[in-house]
């Protein structure tokens, strides 16, 4: 099994916060700089959630809330 490099991780919409979390901590600071936005804790309040219904709920963009996930995770 091949790994990828880190720059090309890809992470799904239906991943959960906290799966992201424990495998790339790194992306807690995203998750912190989208507080404000969403008006709440995200990583208080939808860690069993997953990407798509955090961005649904608190009218994220979906697109630029993944990129920014991915790119704290690629390092």
């Amino acid at each position: 099994m091949t790994k990828k490099p880190e720059s090309e991780i890809t992470i799904a919409s239906d991943t959960v916060l906290l799966d992201i979390v424990s495998r790339w901590p790194a992306t807690e600071t995203v998750f912190h700089r989208y507080n404000e936005k969403a008006g709440v804790c995200l990583c208080c309040t939808c860690l069993f959630d997953t990407i798509e219904d955090v961005a649904s709920r608190f009218s994220l963009d979906l697109k630029a809330f993944l990129h920014d996930i991915e790119k704290a995770a690629a390092g």
